[in-house]
């Protein structure tokens, strides 16, 4: 594709880009995979795109089929490797855990606070306070099987107070 001919069309927003990608990739001798290798798992695992695009990138030549020879475990078998052992690399560094969370809240709380956001502020010590379990929301839905229309005033008071568990009668300046 030329870059003189003048595009057609509304101009593409440029987009920011998820990770920085480094400028050279060296072969991994504790994994014991070539630089080619090293950049396919890096594209594969950290390059948020799929298995073909990351052969294009890492520069094979038939990407669609290195990348199939790659992940299928029989051929290369070190790759295969590699990718499970970044893949649970970055599952345990991206892991939603209760200190992490808290940390996070902590953070945003003190920053909302600092700045004068209080309702953000407030937001975040309340979802703190769920997360260490102090506050606790409950709720209760009653399924009343009862044709209302067959029912005078006396029994419906009388059934609310069966489901409810309320011994005292209710008075008409009650409701």
């Amino acid at each position: 594709m030329a870059d003189d001919k003048p595009r057609r069309g509304r101009p593409r927003k440029e987009r920011k880009q998820l990770v920085e990608t480094p400028k050279t990739f060296l072969a991994d001798d504790e994994a014991g995979i070539t630089d080619m290798q090293t950049a396919f798992v890096w594209h594969y695992t950290e390059g948020a795109c799929g298995q073909t695009e990351a052969a294009r990138r890492a520069g094979f030549s038939f990407p669609a089929s290195a990348a199939t020879k790659m992940l299928n475990g029989k051929d290369f078998p070190k790759v295969t490797r590699a990718v499970r052992i970044k893949q649970d690399e970055l599952r345990e560094k991206y892991a939603i855990t209760p200190q992490k969370t808290g940390a996070m809240l902590w953070n945003i709380a003190e920053t909302a606070f600092e700045t004068g956001a209080y309702n953000a502020a407030v937001s975040a010590v309340k979802e703190l306070n769920q997360l260490a379990g102090l506050t606790i929301h409950r709720s209760q839905n009653l399924n009343i099987n009862a044709d209302l229309q067959k029912m005078n005033k006396e029994d419906i008071k009388h059934r609310l107070n069966e489901l409810l568990g309320v011994e005292a009668e209710l008075n008409d300046k009650d409701h």
